[in-house]
């Protein structure tokens, strides 16, 4: 079993979204898994520096998602990312004293965040994308 895993309730119903999801998921196991068999510096820091890029492209679709849509609570999604990416780095510069402890923190941190921000923020910016979505195909199909 994974230290973290992919369900159906942490789907938001979009593929590019839960495509992301499941694969910051992936780096997070592979962070955790890392430090629990006490990988080098180098090694935590390369899956680190790797999960920290993704979560930054990942973030901006979604902002530039949000922002198409008209999201109302985007300013607040937005802060919700920046102050995770500021933990990141934060961490990512305790990692050089303390490597494995900082790795499985950071692990632990990321698994909590990621299960929690996708279960209430996103699946929250979900519904709008959705409703978007369906009022854009409308509009369209009236338009014939």
């Amino acid at each position: 079993m994974s230290y973290f895993e992919w369900n159906d309730n942490l789907s938001v119903h979009d593929a590019l979204i839960d495509q992301d999801h499941q694969a910051l998921i992936g780096m997070v196991n592979e962070l955790h898994d890392a430090a629990e068999s006490e990988q080098d510096y180098q090694s935590l820091s390369k899956i680190l520096t790797r999960l920290a890029t993704y979560t930054q492209e990942h973030f901006q679709r979604e902002e530039d998602l949000m922002q198409a849509s008209a999201y109302p609570a985007y300013r607040a999604h937005k802060e919700q990312h920046r102050k995770l990416l500021e933990r990141v780095s934060d961490l990512k510069h305790e990692l050089e004293n303390a490597r494995t402890l900082v790795a499985l923190e950071t692990a632990e941190l990321l698994r909590f965040w990621l299960t929690s921000h996708i279960l209430l923020s996103d699946k929250q910016f979900a519904d709008t994308l959705h409703q978007h979505h369906t009022e854009a195909t409308f509009e369209k199909s009236s338009l014939r």
